[in-house]
């Protein structure tokens, strides 16, 4: 596992940092000339035109929607980063559309396995490349029973496999996603990929490829190159002790400056719906909310003990027992998008002296399905809660199933009705805890319980 402690003297924040403005610059002026030269116009700009910026573009068809432009913001070790003049985003890796960003109807937020993708095999001139290749992608879709007033997304897995073929300059790619619920599959998505390299087979010069089953195809054509992608290893959990500084402008550093500061910390598929951002002060906040809650959690097992309901009793005693063994910690955020991370504050937090006493810690780390809460009571006796990895929460219906490998938790509490008063809310408050469910520790102490079996 990863594990970086960054001292002032590294970072630079007590004189002259290391945090640079040229890729904000770069991005803003990326963005801000698409806007200006290109926002207003009825159709893509005519090849003559393109040619003349003075960075990299390309031409983007999603789906059916108009053809349009792109231009590179960044490339960093984590994906090459591309923007429209509106702000939605694609990140690519050795040619491949690896996220989506604030794309109509669903995003593709992650895509794993990119070590191991025969396309970036050929881009770097190996002399033998797999022909076969396995991962999974995730999609943040919104939720069928959701209404616009009140949206809310889910995040689902879809398991892909494909073959690639080489001829000469073009390689084809066809394969199947295949989308399970409960062992049984539920979607089946044929695709059909192909991609065109250049003269010194080294770049994807233009691609067709599939995304998601929202989004069908993206179709890329690439006017000016921009710089590829070194090979990448493996993904592991990053884990940053960053201490509190102020710059010399006077002002906080936000996430954004921290991660291009480390950028080799992160990998293309690190997982960014996990990222959480914590802090000693934080910590403290929530050490007193959670002694309260177990305090609340322990008088409800005594009020049903003195109500002679054993059952719900034994009940309550399993939520103490697991409140207090619950990997938790608190975060100041449920994820980031790392392309809107270069373009809005929203997603590019400020970390500041008044959150944290002394250092902050930035933690980006796989998440899995959790089953939690009760069992000793049957359907009718309990109810269930999804807690989504961007932390919204929501009552699953009876009988409601997931789709396999969806990441998050699910809790199973006492049934609403059969809960005293003064406890009636207690599930959705349970739900608010695990918001905060430390995944990072989870996996740690998944992969420690296999090794000692």
């Amino acid at each position: 596992m990863r594990g970086l402690v960054i001292t002032a003297a590294l970072l630079g924040l007590s004189g002259c940092s290391v945090f640079s403005s040229q890729e904000d610059s770069r991005t803003t002026a990326a963005t801000e000339s698409l806007q200006f030269l290109f926002a207003d116009a009825a159709e893509a700009p005519d090849l003559a035109t393109l040619q003349q910026v003075p960075y990299p573009v390309t031409y983007v068809q999603i789906g059916d929607a108009p053809r349009t432009i792109l231009g590179l913001a960044a490339t960093e070790p984590h994906g090459q980063y591309w923007v429209s003049a509106g702000s939605e985003a694609l990140t690519l890796w050795q040619g491949r559309v690896i996220r989506t960003s604030r794309l109509v109807g669903e995003n593709r937020v992650h895509t794993d396995n990119l070590s191991n993708d025969p396309l970036a095999c050929h881009l770097h001139g190996q002399r033998k490349c797999d022909s076969q290749w396995q991962r999974s992608i995730q999609i943040e879709r919104p939720v069928r029973n959701s209404t616009p007033l009140k949206p809310q997304h889910e995040i689902v897995s879809l398991q892909l496999q494909s073959t690639l073929t080489r001829s000469g300059r073009d390689i084809s790619e066809t394969g199947l996603a295949t989308e399970s619920v409960a062992g049984e599959v539920e979607a089946t998505y044929e695709f059909s990929n192909s991609y065109r390299l250049s003269s010194d087979g080294k770049y994807v010069i233009s691609s067709r490829q599939w995304v998601s089953p929202a989004l069908g195809y993206v179709e890329l054509e690439m006017v000016n190159l921009a710089q590829p992608n070194p090979p990448s290893t493996a993904p592991e959990p990053t884990r940053l002790n960053l201490p509190v500084q102020t710059l010399n402008n006077g002002q906080a550093p936000r996430l954004r400056q921290f991660v291009e500061a480390m950028a080799q910390e992160f990998y293309p598929d690190s997982y960014w719906p996990g990222l959480r951002i914590h802090s000693d002060k934080l910590d403290e906040r929530f050490a007193k909310r959670h002694a309260g809650m177990l305090k609340h959690l322990r008088m409800l097992a005594e009020t049903y003990r003195h109500d002679q309901h054993t059952e719900l009793a034994n009940a309550a005693d399993q939520l103490v027992q697991q409140f207090q063994q619950w990997p938790l910690r608190a975060s100041y955020v449920h994820g980031i998008d790392p392309a809107q991370m270069r373009l809005t504050l929203a997603q590019n937090p400020m970390l500041n002296g008044y959150d944290a006493e002394a250092e902050y810690q930035i933690v980006v780390a796989a998440a899995q399905r959790s089953e939690l809460g009760i069992s000793n009571l049957d359907a009718a006796q309990s109810e269930r809660w999804l807690i989504q990895l961007n932390g919204d929460i929501r009552q699953l219906f009876p009988n409601e199933q997931l789709a396999d490998g969806q990441p998050g938790i699910v809790f199973t509490g006492i049934q609403q009705d059969l809960l005293p008063p003064g406890f009636r809310s207690i599930n959705s408050q349970l739900a608010m805890f695990l918001q905060h469910w430390d995944y990072s520790q989870a996996a740690q102490a998944e992969q420690q319980a296999g090794t000692q079996q």
